[in-house]
């Protein structure tokens, strides 16, 4: 027998038994952070924002308006 012999039935049985799920499907699901909507997080994505980022400069802001830093 040759090295690709039932070459056909072998490649079949792998990709019957491979999950083969899309990764660029979109999660829809309403997941917050910090109670914070999804909405809101798309927008500072949208605008080259992470929300890690605009959530530290608006503790710091409240921290220096409250007079604790």
């Amino acid at each position: 027998m040759g090295k690709f012999d039932n070459l056909e039935n072998k490649l079949d049985k792998v990709v019957n038994k491979a999950s083969l799920k899309s990764k660029n499907d979109k999660n829809t699901k309403n997941i917050l952070i910090y109670n914070v909507p999804v909405e809101w997080t798309e927008i500072l994505k949208e605008n080259g924002i992470s929300f890690s980022s605009y959530a530290k400069m608006a503790i710091l802001e409240k921290m220096k308006k409250d007079g604790l830093v």
